[in-house]
């Protein structure tokens, strides 16, 4: 699967959320989420621009876990790319699988995340813990579509919501480890 994603650093949550109202979304969940990255043995992902990751989701029985790669970024506009997700069992096992094969744990970004639909697009508020609060428009389609008309929509969602700039490409975790290296 291809996921079209935009994100954008926002100061508060309080105008984007009247807007996403306004415009028709609706909440759909709130969750806490904990991404463990990993790097590969064989190629530097900061370099490929790719991402290994196990992603807990804290769940009234357990957890969702879910094993996620996500491939190089197609444009350079967005955070465009192929993403494979296999749900997992054991946060733990799975680590180690890949701790065996070579795979070294990187860092955990921890995250809580207000998740709203708007027809196919998936709107998602993050406060992220040690990097800030941003807005994600993200939608998913089959390989072989062609992506451009969604990033389109994509912007125009954010106009409407009124957000013009602040847009961000790098991941979390790469923005992260350069406000630790500052």
């Amino acid at each position: 699967m291809i996921e079209v994603e935009v994100k954008a650093h926002v100061t508060n949550f309080e105008d984007v959320k009247d807007r996403l109202l306004e415009i028709g979304a609706r909440q759909r969940k709130t969750e806490h989420q904990e991404d463990i990255y990993f790097n590969a043995p064989h190629r530097d992902f900061a370099r490929t621009d790719e991402a290994l990751r196990i992603r807990k989701i804290p769940k009234k029985e357990g957890h969702e876990i879910i094993l996620t790669y996500k491939g190089a970024k197609m444009d350079d506009k967005s955070k465009t790319r192929k993403e494979i997700e296999v749900i997992v069992e054991n946060v733990e096992n799975t680590a180690s699988i890949l701790e065996n094969l070579g795979f070294n744990p990187v860092k955990t970004i921890k995250k809580d995340r207000i998740i709203y639909l708007l027809d196919k697009f998936i709107i998602s508020l993050d406060k992220v813990y040690e990097v800030g609060n941003f807005v994600e428009i993200e939608k998913d389609l089959r390989e072989g579509e062609d992506f451009q008309d969604s990033l389109d929509e994509i912007f125009k969602i954010y106009e409407k919501l009124g957000i013009t700039d602040g847009f961000e490409r790098r991941s979390y975790l790469e923005i992260l480890e350069l406000q630790k290296a500052i």
